[in-house]
C-alpha cells in the first residue's frame, strides 16, 4: 500500500496543514491574549493544530487519485510527527501518552477530512 502513495499529494497536504496551523495558532492566540483570556496562546495552539490537521488531510485526500482516507491519515501522522519533533527540540515536557493521543487524533481527523475530500471529489460538488 505504501508504494501507491502519492508523494506530491502528501507533500502539499503537509505544507498546507503546517501553514494553516501556524497562521491560525498565531492569530487566534494573539487575539485571545490581547483580549485578556487566560491561556489564550495555548488555546490558539490547540485550535491551530487541530484545524491544521484537518486542512492537511483535506488537501492530500483531494489531491490523491485513490485511497483518499489513507492519504489523509498518513499526512496527519507525518504532521503530528513534525509537531512532536518541534516540541521536543523546544524542550516540551509532553508525556508519552499525550504524544500517542496526538498521533491517534491526527490519524482520525486527517483521515476523516481526506475521506470527505474524496467523497466530494467523486460526487462532483
Amino acid at each position: 500500500m505504501l508504494a501507491a502513495l502519492n508523494i506530491v499529494a502528501i507533500g502539499l497536504g503537509l505544507g498546507a496543514g503546517s501553514l494553516a496551523a501556524t497562521i491560525l495558532a498565531l492569530t487566534l492566540g494573539g487575539l485571545l491574549t490581547v483580549a485578556g483570556v487566560d491561556g489564550g496562546a495555548d488555546i490558539g495552539l490547540v485550535v491551530g493544530v487541530v484545524l491544521g490537521l484537518a486542512v492537511a488531510g483535506w488537501v492530500s485526500g483531494h489531491m490523491a487519485r485513490h485511497s483518499e482516507r489513507f492519504h489523509g491519515a498518513v499526512t496527519g501522522l507525518l504532521l503530528a510527527g513534525l509537531i512532536v519533533i518541534v516540541a521536543r527540540m523546544g524542550g516540551s515536557p509532553a508525556p508519552t501518552m499525550a504524544v500517542l493521543w496526538l498521533a491517534l487524533v491526527a490519524a482520525v481527523i486527517a483521515g476523516l477530512t481526506g475521506w470527505l475530500a474524496g467523497r466530494r471529489k467523486r460526487s462532483g460538488s
